[in-house]
């Protein structure tokens, strides 16, 4: 069908011509002049078509589609509870939406929040009840009755608003406040509803934050096991709320694998 349309114009140009020209030149001039104004038609033809794919393959890239409606991942907004402990205030956040493999996405994204930080910053680590964790098990413990210590990641902020930090079971990490300025999440999910997600978070930091050797990005990651909506929702999510803690700008951008 795109080739009849494609040729339609031409043909009917060179036929046009040809008509004209056979009777008096014969048909050799005729067939000369139907081949001559068929490519003198398909060449800005062709380029015009080349132009247009050209603009729109960059709109798409610029504006990714949405996919089905069913594909997409809401980035979750329902707030999570936030306390306040003797030194910090802190929010407990569930990063994998199911209970089978919950500790080890815990531990990963802890992991990753340690390194992704302490490649620009200086990084207080501790084990325990320790200055460095600025929230005590005492004060977790109020909403574990249901959850394992290590299937929870602890985003915390001192009162004094000099440090910020995770903890994670037994472990915890803290650095100065105001060191991320953005958290940057980008989301590539399956348009066809097939295969899994792909899913990275980057930091950066401030801009006019001159103490920083980053000037820009902090570090990015790329996380292996978002291999589901859910999953993805309680990532976000509880990204979502660990810029709100860090006093960062949270930008969650998403594209389909088309």
């Amino acid at each position: 069908m795109f080739w009849l349309l494609y040729l339609t114009l031409p043909v009917y140009a060179g036929a046009h011509a040809a008509s004209h020209v056979a009777p008096k030149h014969g048909f050799l001039a005729g067939l000369g002049v139907l081949i001559a104004v068929m490519i003198a038609v398909l060449v800005p033809q062709t380029a015009f078509l080349l132009w247009l794919s050209a603009v729109v393959d960059r709109r798409r890239k610029a504006n990714p589609e949405k996919g089905p409606a069913r594909a997409t991942v809401e980035t979750a907004n329902v707030p999570m509870p936030e306390k306040t402990g003797a030194r910090a205030r802190f929010r407990q956040l569930i990063v994998y939406g199911e209970e089978n493999g919950r500790h080890a996405a815990t531990r990963l994204v802890y992991d990753l929040l340690l390194r992704m930080v302490a490649e620009h910053q200086v990084v207080e680590q501790g084990h325990g009840e320790t200055d460095t964790s600025m929230v005590s098990a005492r004060e977790l413990a109020d909403d574990l009755a249901e959850l394992q210590p290590d299937d929870v990641l602890v985003v915390f902020r001192s009162h004094d608003n000099a440090w910020v930090g995770f903890r994670c079971g037994n472990d915890s990490f803290r650095f100065r406040h105001r060191a991320v300025g953005k958290v940057i999440c980008t989301i590539i999910y399956p348009a066809r509803g097939g295969g899994g997600y792909d899913i990275t978070f980057e930091f950066r930091a401030l801009r006019n934050d001159r103490s920083s050797a980053a000037r820009g990005q902090i570090a990015q990651y790329e996380l292996p096991f978002a291999n589901e909506a859910r999953h993805v929702s309680a990532l976000t999510s509880a990204f979502g709320e660990i810029a709100d803690m860090l006093d960062a700008k949270f930008v969650c951008q998403q594209y389909a694998d088309v």
